[in-house]
């Protein structure tokens, strides 16, 4: 017998739907877009860079993968970590973060956040919704 799962039968075609807000500058980046959701993981494409989000319980994985630049956060609710890789001179900065909220649900990731370096205040809204 063959099974869904070989051909993918656990990827669900999804609406992304959110924000990422600069607390600090007032700047709002809005995005909506489509995206493909496994059991744990989200991806989607914004503005020529790539989101990937893996999911768990306790923590989230953030990857903005662009031409130029790597972007990757850990989230949890008591603290987070973030590197910063600029690809063409190999560049690369770690930053720690304060963790405001954290609240991950099924269709909901909300983290507010700030750059301990920067003091920038930070709010990123992913909302899922399927796709028809």
């Amino acid at each position: 017998m063959i099974s869904n799962e070989m051909f993918g039968g656990d990827i669900i075609r999804v609406s992304v739907n959110g924000y990422l807000k600069n607390n600090t500058d007032g700047e709002n980046t809005v995005f909506k877009e489509k995206g493909i959701r496994t059991k744990d993981k989200l991806s989607f494409v914004f503005d020529d860079v790539k989101y990937s989000i893996k999911i768990n319980d306790n923590d989230i994985m953030l990857v903005r993968d662009g031409n130029d630049f790597i972007n990757s956060f850990s989230f949890s609710e008591k603290h987070g970590k973030s590197n910063y890789y600029l690809k063409e001179h190999g560049y690369s900065v770690d930053m720690d973060i304060n963790m405001k909220m954290f609240d991950v649900n099924d269709n909901k990731i909300y983290v507010k956040y700030v750059i301990v370096d920067t003091e920038c205040e930070y709010e990123l809204l992913i909302e899922m919704g399927d796709v028809l």
